[in-house]
């Protein structure tokens, strides 16, 4: 009998094909790390999900006429909720960042960070839901210019613990960091988490930080 292969498999979205070969590059030597074929379009990204169910989806968001990166998105979650996208972002303006992590994608990491950022970010996805993965997201979101959707719904009252915790969510604070900082457990910083998710209407934890700046509860 085979034996299942451990790795982290990872496939990589974009219609311009030195990016991604410069991602592949920085991941193919990696042990743990299996890279699949990249796909440069949305529909393609869709059916190689279909057919390989990766760990990772690394996705553009701006590709050529037909379904864009965020249409992609969308669609590989609706095929499964449990999908994990990783937006591959630029500072380029223009619809994308926050409308990539409406259609439910975990994170974003700029195209130009360094190869060990591209490392750090695909294992921390494939682990779960980490803020540290979301350090520079609000900043990204409003250098890109972009219009940032309505609110879906009245602002809502948060405490202070809540307001602390998501502002340290914000600023990529990750579980344990916020626990030392407040004295307080990792479990207790969850469940402030979760009850922020719920009055925030956010799907995870990169909308929360969409949200955060929506209400702005949060700003750069």
């Amino acid at each position: 009998m085979a034996e299942k292969d451990e790795r982290i498999s990872v496939l990589i979205v974009d219609d311009d094909r030195w990016t991604t070969r410069a991602i592949s590059y920085a991941l193919v030597a990696e042990p743990d790390l299996a890279l699949l074929p990249a796909a440069h379009s949305g529909h393609h990204a869709v059916e190689l999900y279909r057919r390989f169910r990766p760990d990772v989806v690394l996705m553009d968001i701006h590709m050529p006429p037909g379904m864009s990166g965020i249409d992609a998105t969308q669609a590989i979650r609706t095929l499964d909720p449990d999908a994990v996208v990783v937006v591959l972002s630029t500072i380029s303006p223009g619809p994308g960042i926050a409308r990539a992590l409406e259609a439910g994608a975990v994170a974003a990491v700029n195209k130009t960070a360094s190869e060990a950022t591209l490392r750090v970010t695909v294992r921390r996805a494939a682990r779960g839901e980490d803020p540290a993965m979301l350090r520079f997201l609000a900043r990204d979101i409003m250098v890109s210019g972009e219009s940032l959707p309505g609110v879906p719904g009245p602002s809502p009252q948060l405490s202070d613990r809540e307001l602390d915790v998501l502002t340290l969510i914000c600023r990529g604070r990750g579980y344990e960091e916020i626990a030392q900082i407040h004295d307080i457990s990792v479990w207790t910083v969850k469940t402030h988490t979760r009850r922020l998710r719920e009055k925030l209407h956010a799907g995870n934890l990169a909308q929360l930080v969409v949200r955060a700046l929506q209400y702005r509860f949060y700003s750069v």
